[in-house]
């Protein structure tokens, strides 16, 4: 279904105890601290991220990356099926060190296109995959506000724990360009974290920033959040997934 683009009302919290009572409040907040919030991010991740003992563990932040990309691939595959769509290019939209892409995307695609911001990150990509794998691969190092994709180019695209790493404004540009990037029938998948823990509001975003305890931006959406950004970027919603802590979207 078409989403909302009128702006809900939502409120929301950062790492440093402030409140904020509107979106009109965080947008104003996230325009003027834009600079600030990437510069952190940017280093964070050359510092190595989460810094985990695997390069999966450094994506994301905990041991338990087989079983998320097990979970991705039974999605893809049900939602293939259900499309009947066969993918000849996708792209991987912050890929990291190429984690879905070796363990979801090329066992399903034909070829596959990482972009990741972080120089670094973007290389281990090449280590991490391996030669054979790569072949099938193309890789470009950009921010993803600033990746412009030519149209008609992909039948996948998959974005997964990278919007909260952009503020409101620069997620919907991306999802703009992400959109006419894709081919007829394509789809995008979307997952993203989504408010849970029990002392948390979970209409609420929280928000992290450089001066709070993890040294770095990022935001976490509900539902009807994700929802506007998704409508405000011209988008459909076709499918939604609650799991415990993400959501899994698929968008056309």
């Amino acid at each position: 279904h078409a989403v909302q683009t009128s702006i809900p009302q939502i409120s929301g919290r950062d790492d440093t105890g402030r409140l904020y009572a509107s979106l009109h409040e965080l947008w104003s907040e996230q325009k003027a601290q834009r600079g600030v919030f990437y510069a952190a991010n940017g280093a964070w991740w050359d510092d190595g991220g989460y810094n985990g003992s695997t390069d999966e563990a450094a994506m994301i932040g905990d041991e338990h990356s087989e079983l998320d990309v097990a979970e991705s691939g039974r999605f893809l595959d049900s939602l293939l099926r259900a499309h009947g769509l066969r993918v000849g290019s996708a792209l991987d939209a912050g890929a990291g060190v190429g984690r879905v892409t070796k363990h979801v995307l090329l066992k399903r695609c034909a070829q596959v296109h990482l972009v990741e911001s972080c120089a670094a990150w973007s290389k281990q990509s090449k280590r991490y995959l391996g030669k054979k794998r790569a072949l099938s691969c193309a890789f470009t190092n950009v921010r993803l506000e600033e990746f412009h994709p030519s149209p008609n180019s992909y039948d996948l695209i998959w974005v997964q724990w990278t919007l909260q790493y952009l503020i409101d404004e620069d997620v919907i540009n991306t999802l703009k360009a992400l959109k006419l990037s894709l081919r007829n029938k394509g789809l995008i998948v979307l997952k993203e974290n989504r408010p849970y823990l029990p002392d948390t509001d979970l209409e609420q975003f929280q928000m992290d920033t450089p001066g709070g305890e993890h040294g770095r931006f990022d935001i976490t959406r509900p539902d009807v959040h994700h929802r506007h950004l998704f409508g405000a970027a011209g988008l459909t919603e076709i499918q939604c997934d609650c799991g415990v802590e993400t959501n899994t979207w698929v968008l056309t």
